[in-house]
Parts: C-alpha cells; structure tokens; sequence
C-alpha cells in the first residue's frame, strides 16, 4: 500500500464522517441523526402537504369545521420539524391535540400526524425528549379519557351497547389511545435501536480499516527499517575494510609497487563488491522469505575480506556447517559482518581479531573477539552495555529468528578485549 492510497483512504473516510459543525444540536441526538438526507427532508415536506391536502378537502366538504385549521397550523410545522427538532415537533403537536380539544373537535385526521411526531420524537430526540414522549403517552391516554366521556364522539361506537356500564368505556377509551400510542413510541423504541447498531456496525468497519492502514504502516516502517540495517550492514563494513586497506598503504615498501597496485586492486574490488550487494538488497525489497531450509550462509567470504584488508585474523571452526533456513543464514551473514566491521573499527591493530565458530545440528554459534584500541576504552564499553546502531540491528536480527547476542568487555594479559556473541538457530522463527 502506498502513502497515496492511505492518504486516499483518509480522505474518503473523513468524506464520509458528518461534519460536527452541521450535526443537529440541542434537540437532536446526533448520533442518530447525522446529517439528514434530502429524501428525508423531501418526505417529511410532502407528509405535511399530504395531511394540509386532506385539511383542505375535507373542510371543502364541510366533513369538518374550519376550524379544524387552528390545530392543522400547528401540526403542519411538528411534522415538518419531527427529525430536526424532535421536542419542538412534540409540542407543536400536542398544542394542536389541545386545541382541537378546546374547540371541541372530534376525533380526526390530525391523530395520525400526533402519532407519527410521538414516534420521531423517541426515534429522533435526545434522552430527555424519549422521556417527555414517553410521559406524554401516559398524560394523552388520560386526556383521551376525559375528552371522549365528556363528548358524543363517534368513537363510542367500538363500547359494547349492554347498557354501557362505567367500566367498560373506561377500558375502550383508554386502552385504544394508549396501545396506538404507546405503538408509536415503541416503533420509535425499535428504530432508535436500530439506527444505533446500523452505526455501530459502520464504525466498527472503520475501525478495522483503521487498524489495516495501520498494520500497512507498521509493515512499510518495518520494511524501511530493514533496508536501512541491510544497507548499514552492507556498507560499514565494506567502508571498514576498504580505510584498513587504504590505511595499510602507508606502510608499504615504495621500492615494491605490484605492492601498492595489489592493495589498490582489493581495494576496488571490495568497492564493487559493496555495490553489488546494495543493489542486491535494493531489488530484494519485494522479496518473499519462505524460510524454507536448505542455505549454507557463506561466512567464509566476509573472513576473507577482513584478512584482504591487512588485518591479522585467528579463525577457528569446530562442527560441520548445516543447512539453515533463509532468515537464519541471512542473520548469521549480516550479524557475523557487523561484528566483524566493528572489530576492524575498534581492534588494535597490533593484535589479532579471533573469530571462533562452533556449529552444531540446532545451528550456529560465534564469537568475534578483539583488544581494544587505545583511547577506545570509553567508547567500546559504551556499546558494550547500551549497544550503538550496530549492535542494536544484530540484535534485532538475531531476535526475529529466535537467537540471542551478549557483547562484553573483559581482560587478558594484554589489556581489555570486546567480545561479540551469536547463537542463530538453524530454523529460525517460522510463522
């Protein structure tokens, strides 16, 4: 994945994300709304000419009063503002329930549109407007009751006719209002739930593709990280070898030039080796590790180039060589380097550089020893118990494939020597 496409996939996030600024405020509980879709606005604007068309035919019709208005201009805007300001809906409804009662309307048209704001209400509204609704249930379901035992309303025509007793058109009158509105608010109940989970279920995808452009991140950094240790590695100790090399120059005898000629010629010849390997690592970026074994790392070459640059080396190999996986033999090549670079860095020249390799069935252990330079005594103990980028990357190498590295600094009879131990297991670390 590259840096375009994360940006890109920033953008199309934060394009789908509701601005805060155009979220609803105070009334409205954002999270459940967000930003109103147009069909949204467009549907609630055409509910309320639907309901001001059947005010306007049925007073036409002389079905009912013109009065009938008065409580028609109040739901109008509650059915229009039932998502956007659900209490402000809730009111203007019921202030047109309270005046269709006052002007001792019936029972009409104008209850569903009471219906339908009580449901936007607890679909739409903020905790304490779900509370309001829900309270109103209660509150309508008992004015219900008064206004219907107070008027001829047509309604009575659902109580049983034996006699009408008290009881019975108390049940009717009382249980209608409040199953159609207590529906309502349940309705609102089940979308508000539902709403809600649809939401979550959003945001947890965008988590999780979070989480993926972070894990891309996180790869891109590793594999950065790694080219740059491999390049270290690669070049260190290829600049090692070539200033022992140009160093040893100055003592050669001017009178023997094949002298001087071969020192320049391994010289280069490190220079371009150096070159190869950048190159090599440099088109390997892509390159998958099966971690499949079968690899004999070829520590002796990296032996050679030391001993090319003039620099006394002591080797000793106990074991016979064995087949390593990829990530392991590559450990063992790149950590084997750095510390063989760091010897040639720090060793006093006057004394050898040991290299004892011990190999075994469970894979390869070295130790890379050299005396410690004058002067460099400070330095070398610094890296000793801290570690320099050097000894930091061996010790990443070493602990993606299950090995360990200990560097110490002790004594012999002829001063301090920094010692450098590996232990790389054959296998590696599979996944």
């Amino acid at each position: 994945m590259t840096g375009t496409q994360l940006l890109g996939d920033r953008a199309t996030t934060s394009a789908t994300q509701p601005s805060a600024e155009h979220r609803p405020s105070l009334f409205g509980d954002p999270r459940l709304l967000g930003n109103l879709s147009r069909t949204a606005v467009v549907f609630d604007l055409g509910l309320a000419l639907l309901l001001a068309a059947i005010g306007i035919w049925a007073t036409s019709a002389g079905l009912l009063p013109r009065v009938t208005w008065l409580s028609l201009g109040f739901m109008i805007p509650a059915l229009i503002l039932r998502r956007v300001l659900p209490p402000v809906a809730l009111g203007l409804a019921w202030v047109s329930t309270v005046a269709q009662l006052g002007t001792g309307l019936d029972v009409s048209f104008l209850q569903a549109g009471t219906v339908i704001v009580l449901y936007s209400a607890v679909a739409y509204g903020m905790r304490w407007v779900v509370i309001v609704a829900a309270a109103s249930v209660v509150v309508g379901t008992v004015l219900s009751v008064s206004y219907l035992f107070s008027s001829p309303s047509w309604t009575w025509v659902f109580v049983p006719t034996s006699n009408r007793p008290i009881f019975t058109p108390t049940v009717v009158f009382a249980l209608i209002p409040f199953a159609v509105l207590g529906g309502a608010a349940l309705a609102g109940v089940a979308s508000r739930m539902f709403r809600r989970s649809q939401q979550s279920s959003v945001a947890r995808q965008a988590a999780e593709n979070e989480a993926r452009r972070s894990e891309a991140i996180a790869a891109v950094e590793r594999e950065k990280a790694e080219l740059a240790r491999d390049v270290h590695d690669v070049v260190g100790h290829s600049l090692a070898v070539i200033i022992a090399q140009s160093d040893s120059v100055r003592f050669l005898d001017e009178s023997d030039p094949d002298a001087v000629r071969r020192t320049v010629a391994t010289i280069a010849e490190t220079a371009r080796r150096s070159l190869g390997e950048v190159r090599q690592v440099l088109t390997q970026i892509e390159a998958v590790d099966t971690n499949t074994i079968g690899i004999v790392p070829d520590l002796d070459q990296l032996l050679r180039n030391v001993r090319a640059s003039g620099a006394t080396l002591t080797t000793t190999q106990s074991g016979d060589p064995v087949a390593m996986s990829s990530s392991a033999a590559d450990a063992a090549h790149r950590v084997l380097q750095e510390a063989l670079t760091n010897a040639l860095k720090f060793s006093d020249r006057h004394e050898p550089i040991l290299v004892n390799r011990n190999w075994s069935p469970r894979g390869l252990e070295f130790e890379v020893r050299n005396h410690i330079a004058a002067g460099d005594v400070r330095v070398t103990e610094e890296r000793a118990s801290h570690g320099g980028s050097g000894i930091n990357g061996m010790r990443s190498r070493l602990d993606a494939v299950g090995g360990r590295l200990v560097t110490d600094v002790d004594a012999d009879d002829t001063g301090l020597v920094f010692s450098v131990l590996a232990s790389i297991p054959a296998q590696g670390v599979t996944a």
